[in-house]
């Protein structure tokens, strides 16, 4: 059971006041944009740069930093701030790898520029401005200092392959009592995400030219026929939940095919002999994998027998960690934390649960949850303009994100544990 001591409004309307003399909006920018102006596009040369600078900066702080490699040496921080040991202790998790820069910009993406009280640039939103939030939120809760508890605050890449950054950080021993993911959710609180993994069908045929089509085995019309029972393919109906239901699909994200190994495209009248299908799969309860994939195979099988000449192969992705989903309780006390917390920052009430489309995204908490099997919300700022052409993130919801992870900081070290 956990128990926890009562924090009222009235406490957290006079630790609101100290945390706000202590932001400097204009410093807290500059934090943001800095992160915003290095290149870290994920799994590049200079993808490391970003976690050394972030540790000089977090050591400019006073904190204790760690750096953890993954297997194919990608940095990973971990950075404490302590005010008691053997009491509680909050993970803050988030990645700074970003992803690539698509067509449709028409600003620069790393320029970190102010347009119309929004602050641009590539992983603005996905996720530095909440990694700029937790350093913030250490900069500003080690000037107050608390009496309680210390604060663990994890910086990781990798979050785009699978969540490797966060997975190794736990096989080092990351531990804590409570998590907070900052993945963005227009500053909402979710307790409920979808796992992910991806997975490939390839198809190879035989080829001919169309003259010969009796005797070809033509790998582009197989593969439209799996495409077809994949889209149709419902992998919710053991799910209860109406809502849970919509965070259960199939998504097919890329197809190719053609001649050759490297398909070919310059002979039309050729039948092709290669295709590939790329899909990823959301899913919200684990034990749901093996079901799953038994269904995709199935069809898969259909198509061997049906085309006896061709090879398809249905693989599950084994470069890249499984994204585990999260189902996370939150006690009454840890509710009504947040609630008043939102009420005095942001005059409103919060969402907190399962909402679209953020539960869908990808998170590395589900490494968290699965791990540690402890309590915890995803929430961070961006997520109306994420990962699309001018990414950005409003000041606004920024800087109030930093005040509600300083206020749920406060609050939640106040908690005792009892297990």
């Amino acid at each position: 059971m956990v128990i926890i001591k009562f924090m009222n409004k009235k406490i957290l309307n006079n630790y609101i006041k100290e945390i706000e003399i202590h932001i400097d909006e204009n410093e807290a920018i500059n934090d943001l944009k800095s992160l915003i102006q290095i290149d870290s596009r994920t799994n590049t040369q200079n993808e490391n740069q970003i976690i050394e600078y972030w540790e000089s900066r977090y050591s400019e702080l006073g904190l204790e930093n760690k750096l953890h490699k993954t297997s194919d040496n990608r940095l990973n921080l971990i950075s404490n701030l302590k005010f008691s040991t053997n009491s509680t202790s909050i993970i803050f998790n988030g990645h700074l790898d970003t992803n690539h820069i698509g067509n449709g910009w028409e600003t620069d993406p790393f320029g970190g520029e102010i347009i119309n009280n929004h602050i641009y640039g590539l992983g603005v939103s996905n996720m530095k401005a909440s990694m700029a939030a937790m350093f913030n939120t250490a900069k500003i809760l080690k000037k107050i200092g608390l009496n309680d508890g210390e604060i663990i605050f994890t910086s990781v890449l990798g979050e785009l392959q699978g969540g490797v950054g966060t997975q190794t950080l736990l096989e080092n021993g990351l531990r804590g009592d409570f998590f907070i993911n900052g993945e963005p959710t227009d500053l909402n609180f979710m307790t409920i995400h979808a796992g992910t993994y991806s997975f490939t069908v390839n198809i190879t045929g035989e080829t001919r030219h169309l003259s010969k089509l009796d005797e070809a085995t033509d790998a582009t019309l197989i593969m439209n026929k799996i495409l077809s029972e994949l889209y149709s393919l419902d992998i919710s109906k053991n799910i209860e939940n109406e809502n849970e239901k919509k965070l259960n699909l199939i998504h097919i994200g890329a197809v190719k095919s053609g001649l050759g190994e490297n398909f070919s495209e310059d002979r039309p009248p050729q039948v092709s002999d290669n295709a590939v299908i790329y899909g990823s799969v959301r899913f919200t309860n684990f034990s749901d994998i093996k079901n799953i994939n038994k269904e995709i195979e199935t069809i898969i099988t259909k198509y061997k027998k049906n085309y006896k000449n061709s090879k398809i192969d249905f693989n599950v992705q084994t470069n890249n960690p499984i994204m585990p989903p999260i189902k996370t309780e939150l006690s009454e006390r840890t509710v009504e934390l947040i609630s008043n917390s939102n009420q005095i920052i942001k005059k409103s009430s919060p969402l907190i649960g399962q909402f679209s489309p953020y539960s869908l995204y990808g998170t590395d908490a589900g490494h968290i949850v699965n791990k540690l099997n402890i309590p915890g919300f995803v929430m961070g700022s961006g997520g109306k303009y994420n990962t699309q052409p001018d990414e950005r993130v409003s000041l606004k919801d920024y800087i109030d994100n930093i005040k509600l992870y300083c206020l749920l900081s406060i609050g939640l070290l106040e908690k005792k544990y009892d297990y």
